[in-house]
Formats: structure tokens, sequence, C-alpha cells
């Protein structure tokens, strides 16, 4: 009887930590994606923005000197396409890097899964 007694508590304190593990993996990830999330809203923000800019200095120019319109149209488009290249790129950054925390956070617990199941028993 006495040998049980100190395999329950290791077995009750494997069962916490795997518990424990997993939630603290889904907040992890909960996190990942709210951070990933963020940053793409802020990037068509900025892209937004600097679109609704690149349209007013276009027509600025345009007012200012009509013979130089062909060319703001394409310096325009081209920083239209420069900033949703950047926007695109900020995105697939927050990408990479969710699916790296989440590598991580499964690692972490496959590991702490590992540490418990290979654990020794208590020997008599």
């Amino acid at each position: 009887m006495k040998n049980i007694g100190p395999l329950m508590v290791v077995f009750a304190v494997a069962l916490s930590l795997a518990a424990c593990e997993k939630r603290t993996e889904d907040a992890v990830k909960e996190q990942a994606d709210a951070a990933k999330q963020a940053v793409e809203n802020k990037a068509e923000e900025a892209k937004d923005a600097a679109g609704k800019k690149i349209d007013e200095a276009k027509q600025a120019a345009k007012d200012a000197a009509p013979a130089a319109a062909a060319a703001v149209d394409n310096m325009a488009e081209k920083a239209k396409d420069a900033t949703s290249n950047a926007a695109d790129a900020t995105k697939d950054a927050a990408e990479r890097g969710v699916n790296k925390v989440e590598d991580a956070a499964n690692n972490a617990v496959d590991a702490a899964k590992n540490a418990v199941t290979s654990s020794p028993a208590p020997s008599p």
C-alpha cells in the first residue's frame, strides 16, 4: 500500500501537467492568432491610407501640371503596387511567425508529455 501512494501522486501530477499544458498551448495559439489578425488589419489600414494619400497627391499633381498627368498616374500606380506588396509581405511574415509559435507550443507540449510518460516509476 505504501508503494501505491507515491505512484498516485505522480499520476495526479502528470494528469494536471498535461491539462495545464493543453490550456497553455491553446492560449498561446489564440494570442498568436490575435496578433496575426492585428498585423493583417494594420497592414490593410496602412495600405488603404497610403492609397488615399497617393490618389490625393495624384489629383493635386494633375491640377498643378496637366502635362505631367500620365507620368503622375504611372508613378501613383507603382506606389500603390509597392504598398500592396509591402502589406502582403507583412501578412506573410505574420503568418510565418504564428506558425513558428504554434510549432514551438506543440513541441513544448510534446516534450512535457514525453517527460511525464518517461519518468521512472518509484522503486519499491
